[in-house]
């Protein structure tokens, strides 16, 4: 399992409200279903995986810098 799912943008109209079975892993197959809750759409595991990335890069932007090391 992986550490924390978050939701992925859609493809199709760009919101980031997904439906996912319970105990979903995304790199596991047969993968899904992951649906759009808005326009419906059906994320193929390549699409689901790239906006997975896409959105821990957009979180990670976001966190407060770490504290310097001391030397």
């Amino acid at each position: 399992m992986l550490k924390e799912l978050i939701p992925v943008n859609c493809p199709s109209c760009g919101e980031a409200q997904n439906t996912m079975p319970d105990g979903f892993d995304p790199r596991l197959e047969p993968f899904g279903p992951v649906e759009c809750m808005v326009c419906g759409h059906n994320f193929s595991q390549d699409e689901y995986l790239k906006g997975l990335k896409a959105q821990r890069n957009r979180i990670e932007m976001w966190q407060p810098p770490k504290p310097a090391e001391k030397q």
